[in-house]
């Protein structure tokens, strides 16, 4: 009796063991693998990436720039525009308009003895200076003053009608060009590196800034 007792005693210790540790009283366990699965989110969204690389940095691009070389005739500024487009820039010549000449002069000369004749008059009358300038068909001028005003190029016409010529009159002329600009547009660095070397054979280039 007390035999039988013990057996059943000891086959129910182990059923309750049994329950214990599959949790049926409770008792979690943090290291059973089921319960770490059940865990996990979106395990299925979960990838390996194998070899992957970070994007590479996007180089900084030279950003265009401008500058203007001054002081060239028109004959240089056309054949730098041909080395810098040679270094990838681009060259805008902006010719510069020469002043207008305001001149006193004596014409309707035909022929070089008339032109000299009035010549003499006015040695005679104390003009000195004056030039004969022969023009097509032999007929000739005489240049008496060049001003780069006409307010002093008037003041002039008045001084010699006081002494008596009155043949001589005002003539605006307007000057070959003769000069220009170059605008140069190209990357910051080109500018910076080359330009100067550009210019080097041009004694009277300067760079300077464009025009906002």
């Amino acid at each position: 009796m007390v035999i039988r007792l013990f057996f059943f005693l000891l086959v129910l210790a182990n059923l309750l063991f049994y329950a214990w540790t599959q949790g049926h009283f409770g008792a979690t366990d943090d290291s059973h693998e089921p319960q770490r699965v059940a865990q996990q989110l979106n395990a299925e969204k979960l990838r390996i990436l194998r070899n992957a690389q970070a994007p590479a940095p996007t180089a900084k691009r030279d950003e265009t720039s401008c500058r203007v070389v001054s002081g060239l005739n028109v004959a240089d500024a056309e054949t730098l525009k041909v080395a810098v487009e040679a270094a990838g820039g681009e060259t805008n010549i902006l010719p510069l308009a020469e002043p207008t000449l305001h001149l006193v002069v004596i014409t309707g000369l035909a022929g070089k003895a008339a032109a000299d004749k009035k010549a003499a008059e006015l040695t005679r009358f104390g003009v000195e200076g004056h030039r004969i300038v022969a023009l097509e068909g032999d007929r000739h001028e005489i240049i008496l003053g060049s001003f780069s005003t006409e307010i002093a190029a008037r003041e002039f016409l008045q001084g010699l009608a006081k002494r008596g010529i009155r043949s001589a009159r005002l003539d605006a002329r307007q000057q070959p060009t003769l000069k220009a600009r170059a605008e140069i547009r190209a990357p910051a660095s080109t500018l910076q590196q080359q330009l100067p070397k550009l210019i080097a054979p041009y004694a009277d280039a300067t760079i300077g800034e464009c025009a906002p």
